[in-house]
């Protein structure tokens, strides 16, 4: 089995993606340590999730140009702009600090398929990196540490870019086989996102009142960025539609009645935190010339999800119908959308 590029590239990566997010999480909790303030969060999800697809397809068409220094310089912008007194740079600041985010993730997707050999993992991987670098990014500015310590952060995301520069500029990606062949592309692709997006719905709605202390905070992050990972490892070992039942029909039960107990609620994050990479790989089954367009559809999917919560919040018991009723319609639509022939590689 070779896999040892991929995971190096994937691990790389997963480090980048946290620098990213530590950064990120910084500032919108630096100024906003209780909540952060509605405009400003929408904005800068809008802006981080909705074009990640256009720029990864134009990353695709374009290779020459430096996208990870793009990226870096952009975020470093922003740490200035976003403490600007004046409120349309402070603004501002953050949609540029969303615009770096998103082409850093499209580089991360894009290199981690190429060197990927048709595997999950490597991205499955990169995308776990992220659990981590927001509850540290959150944490920190929280406690208003000083901001000249994201030059650590920055540095260490732009060498680790540039040490795999050569992934994000390849020419050919490996195939992906794990959807249901006579479905055609567009029902992939809605599914796909349908379900991402209430995968993220799902993530704001879990009742998790026992989270109290700090390092519940960090135990369940934890829990989600693993889960993510071995999502992709089980999925290419066992198989994507063994793994999407674990995902979505077990992880109920846990999420539902762990609202006052940290075990069973973890144990429910973890398992439906591990199809964030399925639906990423469908979208590479149909998509097989376009890793950035592929990506893109899930994280529109994402925002999609986390819409609902600026606007309405439900209660308890409406929470854990719709967590029931959605977990159940995503492992109908991935059993009939993903394919018996399995594992990858």
């Amino acid at each position: 089995m070779k896999t040892g590029k991929g995971n190096l590239t994937g691990t790389k990566y997963f480090f980048v993606h946290a620098c990213v997010e530590i950064v990120c999480f910084y500032l919108l909790r630096v100024h906003y340590p209780a909540v952060m303030a509605g405009a400003i969060a929408l904005s800068y999800d809008f802006v981080a999730f909705l074009p990640q697809g256009f720029i990864g397809d134009f990353i695709i068409k374009h290779k020459k140009i430096p996208y990870e220094t793009i990226g870096h310089l952009l975020m470093a912008a922003s740490v200035f702009a976003v403490a600007s007194p004046v409120k349309a740079v402070h603004f501002a600041g953050y949609l540029i600090l969303a615009f770096g985010n998103a082409i850093l993730h499209e580089c991360g997707a894009v290199a981690t398929v190429a060197d990927s050999e048709g595997r999950i993992f490597p991205s499955a991987l990169f995308v776990s990196g992220g659990s981590f670098g927001v509850v540290i990014g959150q944490t920190l500015g929280i406690a208003q540490v000083s901001p000249y310590f994201l030059i650590l952060p920055l540095l260490l995301s732009e060498a680790l870019c540039l040490s795999a520069k050569t992934s994000l500029r390849k020419e050919t990606y490996p195939e992906f086989r794990v959807v249901n062949g006579k479905l055609s592309a567009g029902i992939v692709l809605l599914i796909a996102f349908a379900v991402t997006a209430v995968r993220s719905y799902i993530g704001y709605a879990v009742p998790i009142s026992w989270n109290k202390e700090l390092w519940q905070t960090f135990f369940l992050f934890f829990i989600m960025g693993v889960g993510k990972a071995l999502g992709g490892f089980l999925a290419d070992t066992f198989g994507a539609k063994k793994t999407a039942f674990i995902g979505t029909l077990a992880a109920v039960p846990f999420l539902l009645f762990g609202d006052q107990l940290m075990v069973v609620s973890c144990i429910g994050v973890f398992f439906f935190s591990m199809t964030m990479s399925i639906t990423f790989a469908m979208c590479l089954s149909v998509l097989k010339k376009n890793p950035g367009i592929a990506f893109g559809i899930t994280t529109a999917g994402l925002f999609l999800g986390i819409l609902p919560v600026f606007f309405v919040q439900f209660g308890l018991f409406v929470n854990a119908v719709l967590i029931t009723v959605f977990s159940v319609l995503s492992f109908f639509l991935l059993r009939f959308s993903l394919a018996d022939e399995e594992p990858a590689g």
